[in-house]
């Protein structure tokens, strides 16, 4: 037997993320002595892929032996959750660390599992985890990566040792500050993928001889690439940045005849665009305000004459 044991975990919640993380600790020697997940056949796969012989969808059965319990279901239900955990008489639940991996919540909602002793806090991975993955390839996906966490001096040590375990970095976010830190998690993946799939959906027509990865992936990369070594301000381009309103009318134009989707999204591109190279002095105060107005007055004729048809 080792002479520190790692810590005993229960998971709750089987979906991606907290089935990477019960697969990276398990991984790292901890010991899983229960799953509880709301889909029994979810947790009893996890169960058998961490060798944990305790599986429930019933948070009754948490192994009492449990020193970390980490909660990883829906934001909403998280508070829920806590409220029957501090009511639980067979935890010891002023042994207990308690951690949540909801991206825009802070340590605060576990507060009924602080004010009966436990040390809470949260672990959020900045990582998506896509369920067509399988577990080992999303756990492979993990190296190096940040967490956002907070908690309490004390829970934050816990925290930073379970990281440095999984190989993982501590990224701390003020309770208050959570919200926009999670808004910034949006941007980066989802929000990211609607961008990427109106280039995908606008170059369907336009009969491409290749992918649209193939043609346009070049001109992501670099785009990429300049504004990681010059800053957002100094990678910018286009039509906005040119002041281009020839350019912009006719994408306005193209986007409503064969794209209607898509102009919301370009009109809002374009406005934080245009907002971007005023404030890094590449647009004139009046050069804004006519790109702004162009926008602003095409808005008003789309709308006095035709309804905004949303392709599916």
């Amino acid at each position: 037997m080792p002479a520190n044991p790692k810590p005993k975990v229960t998971i709750i919640g089987t979906g991606n993320v907290g089935s990477t993380l019960a697969a990276l600790l398990f991984e790292a020697g901890y010991k899983v002595v229960s799953v509880i997940g709301l889909d029994g056949k979810s947790a009893l796969s996890l169960a058998k892929f961490v060798k944990c012989q305790k599986v429930s969808t019933s948070l009754a059965d948490i192994a009492p032996e449990s020193e970390i319990i980490i909660i990883s279901i829906p934001d909403g239900s998280v508070a829920q959750v806590a409220k029957q955990i501090a009511s639980s008489t067979h935890l010891r639940l002023k042994k207990l660390l308690v951690l949540h991996t909801s991206g825009v919540h802070s340590a605060e909602i576990l507060k009924p599992l602080a004010k009966k002793g436990a040390l809470t806090g949260s672990i959020h991975p900045v990582q998506t985890f896509p369920s067509h993955r399988t577990l080992t390839q999303r756990k492979n996906s993990t190296k190096e990566i940040f967490y956002g966490i907070d908690g309490e001096p004390k829970t934050l040590q816990r925290i930073e040792q379970i990281l440095r375990d999984i190989n993982g970095k501590p990224l701390v976010i003020d309770a208050a500050l959570r919200p926009l830190y999670h808004l910034a998690c949006v941007f980066s993946s989802g929000y990211l993928m609607v961008l990427l799939n109106a280039i995908h959906e606008i170059a369907l027509h336009v009969n491409l001889k290749g992918s649209w990865t193939e043609v346009f992936g070049p001109l992501m990369t670099t785009s990429m690439q300049n504004t990681i070594r010059n800053g957002v301000k100094n990678a910018l381009t286009g039509p906005i940045i040119r002041k281009d309103l020839s350019t912009i009318s006719v994408h306005l134009e193209s986007l409503r005849e064969n794209a209607p989707q898509f102009l919301p999204l370009y009109m809002a591109a374009g406005i934080e665009t245009a907002r971007l190279a005023r404030s890094g002095d590449k647009l004139s105060d009046e050069d804004y305000s006519e790109i702004i107005d162009m926008f602003r007055s095409f808005m008003k004729t789309i709308s006095s004459t035709t309804s905004l048809k949303v392709k599916r």
